[in-house]
C-alpha cells in the first residue's frame, strides 16, 4: 500500500509539471517571447536642438555648440572574473581613469568610483564636453584597446557677445532650461520636443546591427529674431556704463524705441553681467531693470499728465495760467523747484519751466477718476505685455484717490512706473496718438525655416492726432525756449523731450532718500520716429536729468538716427510763447 501511494503521488506531480509545460509551450509562449524581446530592447531619448536667438540683422546672440555628456558602463570599464571580485584579464580601468583626468580635468581618483560602480550599467562622467575633447577621449581609448565610454548629445549654449544684451537674452541653468531673460520666457518653444529611438540589443548590451530600430524623431526648437540692433545695443551699453560711473549712480536703464511700431531697438540695464559666466554675477544684476524696476518718474510724467488734460479739451498749448509761488495740497504746500511769486505761464511755459504748480492747476480741472482712466489707457498700473519675464506693474493710487494724490501724480510723485511703461506711453502720445504694445520679438521660424506667427495686439488710440501734434510741439519748445540745445540738442536733427528728477523711495527706511534722474526725448521733432528714455537711479553727482541723463541721450540718438536711415531735419523750429 505504501508503494502504491508513492506511485500515485508521483503521477500527480508529473501531471502537474506536464500541464505547466504545456501551458508554457502552447498557450503562454507568445507572451513570454514578447517579454523576452522587451528585455532585449533599449530606448534612448533623442534630444531636440534648442533654437537660436538673433538680433534684427541676423547677428547671433545665443547659439548651440556641439557637445556631449560622457557616460560609462562600469561592467565594461571594470570587467571582473566570474567570482565578481577579481579583475578580469585585460582590465584597464586605471588607464581609463588616467585618460579622463587628462582630458576632462581632475584626478584619477575622481573617476575610479564611477568606473567601478557595481549594480549598474550606466553612469555620467561629465556633461557639456566639447566635441573635440570627446574625440580625443575616444582616440585614447582606441589606442589602449579599452571600451565602455560612451556619449550623449548635450550641446553647450554659446553667447558669442558675452555681456551684450545679457539682461534681455538670459542664460540656461545646469539642466539646460532657461533661467532668466528670453531664454526663460521662450523656454518651451526654444526647447522643442525630444524624440526617442528604440533598438534591439544582445544579452551583453551591445546593439544588434541588423535588429529592428524604431525612431520617433525630435522636433527642434523655434528660433527668434529680436528687434534690437547689436551695434546700437553695444553703443548704448557703453554710454550708459560710462555715465553711471561718472555720476556714481547705483544703476541705469536705457530704452530706445521705434515710435511708429513699438519695436525696442535697444534696451540696456546696468550693471550687467557675462552670459557665459553667470555664476559670477550678482543675482541683483541678472534681472532686467527696464521691465522689473518700478520707480517714481518725476517730471517726465508731465508728458502724460499734460497730454491727458489737453486731450480732454481742458487746455491747449497756449492756455494762460496764473501760477502762484506755492499751492496748498492736502495738509501741506507744493512749491516749484525755483522760488518765485505769482507768474503768468502758458501751458507751453509750464512744460518748459517744469512747473509742478502749473501742472497741478491744469490737472485739477479733471476729475480724479478721469485722470486715473487716462493713465490706465496709457498703460500705467499694469504690465505692457512685452515678451520678457519679471515685468512689474508699477502702481497708481485708487480710482477714487484723494485730491492730494491727484496733485502728486500730476508731476510724477505718488505713483510708480517701469521704464518700458513710460517709454511706450510717450511713444504712443507722439505716434499720432496711437499706442503700440512694446515688443522685443521681430520674427520667429520653426526648425524647418518656416515662419511662426507671433501674437501682436492691435494698436489703440490714446490721444487724438491734434493732441499728439501739440505735445510734440510743446516738447520741442522746451529745448529751444530754454536754450538747452547744447545740453540736449542733436546733430542735424530737431528734437524735443522732458527731463525728470524724482525723490527716490527707499524701502529700507520707508522714507525718501536720494534721487532718480531721467530724460525722455525723441527726434525728428517734425516727424517723431525714434524715442530714447534714460533713467539713472540713486545718483550721487548731479541733481538734474539734463546734466546726468542728457549726455547719454545725445550720444545714443546721434548714433541711432543715421543708423536707421532717418533723414536730417531741414525746417527750423518755431517755438511758441512761454508767458503771457
Amino acid at each position: 500500500m505504501r508503494i502504491q501511494a508513492v506511485l500515485v503521488l508521483s503521477a500527480v506531480i508529473l501531471s502537474i509539471f506536464a500541464g505547466r509545460l504545456l501551458a508554457l509551450q502552447a498557450f503562454d509562449s507568445g507572451g513570454d517571447a514578447a517579454a523576452a524581446a522587451a528585455k532585449l530592447q533599449d530606448t534612448v531619448e533623442l534630444p531636440a536642438q534648442r533654437g537660436d536667438l538673433y538680433d534684427r540683422n541676423g547677428e547671433p546672440l545665443a547659439t548651440n555648440e556641439v557637445a556631449f555628456a560622457v557616460t560609462a558602463d562600469p561592467t565594461m570599464t571594470n570587467p571582473m572574473d566570474d567570482d565578481g571580485v577579481t579583475p578580469a584579464k585585460g582590465n584597464k580601468v586605471g588607464q581609463i581613469a588616467q585618460i579622463l583626468a587628462a582630458r576632462l580635468g581632475g584626478t584619477e581618483a575622481d573617476y575610479l568610483p564611477k568606473l567601478t560602480k557595481t549594480g549598474t550599467r550606466f553612469v555620467y562622467l561629465a556633461k557639456k564636453v566639447p566635441a573635440a575633447t570627446y574625440a580625443q577621449i575616444a582616440a585614447d581609448m582606441n589606442e589602449i584597446g579599452a571600451v565602455g565610454i560612451f556619449k550623449e548629445v548635450d550641446p553647450i549654449r554659446n553667447y558669442p557677445n558675452g555681456t551684450l544684451a545679457a539682461n534681455l537674452v538670459g542664460f540656461l541653468n545646469y539642466e539646460g532650461e532657461g533661467a532668466t531673460g528670453l531664454e526663460y520666457f521662450l523656454n518651451d518653444s526654444l526647447s522643442g520636443t525630444p524624440g526617442k529611438q528604440t533598438y534591439e540589443r544582445a544579452a551583453n548590451g551591445s546593439r544588434i546591427p541588423l535588429g529592428t530600430t524604431v525612431v520617433d524623431p525630435a522636433v527642434d526648437g523655434n528660433s527668434y529674431r529680436l528687434t534690437i540692433d547689436s551695434e546700437l545695443q553695444f553703443m548704448v551699453e557703453q554710454a550708459l556704463n560710462a555715465q553711471i560711473k561718472k555720476v556714481q549712480a547705483e544703476s541705469g536703464i536705457v530704452v530706445v524705441m521705434d515710435i511708429k511700431t513699438g519695436q525696442v531697438l535697444a534696451m540696456a540695464a546696468a550693471p550687467g553681467y557675462d552670459l557665459n559666466n553667470p555664476g559670477k554675477a550678482d543675482p541683483a544684476n541678472t534681472g532686467n531693470r527696464a521691465v522689473g524696476m518700478a520707480y517714481e518718474p518725476g517730471s517726465v510724467q508731465k508728458i502724460l499728465t499734460l497730454a491727458a488734460v489737453i486731450d480732454a479739451g481742458l487746455a491747449d498749448a497756449d492756455t494762460n495760467v496764473r501760477v502762484p509761488g506755492r499751492l496748498k495740497s492736502g495738509d501741506g504746500y507744493i512749491k516749484d523747484v525755483w522760488d518765485h511769486g505769482e507768474i503768468h505761464l502758458t501751458t507751453r511755459g509750464i512744460a518748459a519751466m517744469s512747473s509742478n504748480i502749473g501742472t497741478i492747476l491744469l490737472t485739477q480741472q479733471m476729475k480724479t477718476e478721469a485722470l486715473y482712466d487716462k493713465l490706465r489707457e496709457f498703460g500705467l498700473g499694469q504690465k505692457t505685455g512685452i515678451e520678457l519675464p519679471g515685468e512689474a506693474t508699477g502702481s497708481l493710487p485708487k480710482r477714487d484717490m484723494p485730491d492730494y494724490s491727484r496733485d502728486q501724480i500730476a508731476f510724477g510723485q505718488g505713483l510708480s512706473v517701469t521704464a518700458i511703461q513710460e517709454a511706450a506711453a510717450i511713444a504712443g502720445i507722439l505716434n499720432g496718438g496711437m499706442y503700440n504694445t512694446p515688443t522685443i520679438l521681430q520674427s520667429a521660424t520653426d526648425s524647418g525655416g518656416n515662419p511662426v506667427a507671433l501674437d501682436r495686439p492691435a494698436p489703440r488710440r490714446v490721444v487724438s492726432e491734434k493732441t499728439s501734434a501739440t505735445m510734440a510741439s510743446m516738447l520741442e519748445g522746451i529745448l529751444y525756449n530754454q536754450a538747452h540745445i547744447d545740453d540736449l540738442g542733436l546733430d542735424n536733427y530737431r528734437t524735443g523731450g522732458k527731463t525728470g528728477t524724482a525723490q527716490r523711495y527707499n524701502s529700507d527706511c520707508g522714507c525718501y532718500r536720494g534721487r532718480t534722474t531721467s530724460y525722455a526725448g525723441y527726434a525728428p521733432a517734425e516727424n517723431p520716429q525714434i524715442l530714447t528714455y534714460v533713467v539713472l537711479d540713486n545718483v550721487v553727482k548731479g541733481d538734474s536729468g539734463m546734466t546726468t541723463a542728457g549726455p547719454v541721450y545725445q550720444d545714443v540718438m546721434n548714433f541711432a538716427l543715421p543708423r536707421f536711415g532717418v533723414l536730417p531735419s531741414t525746417a527750423k523750429s518755431v517755438p511758441g510763447a512761454l508767458e503771457w
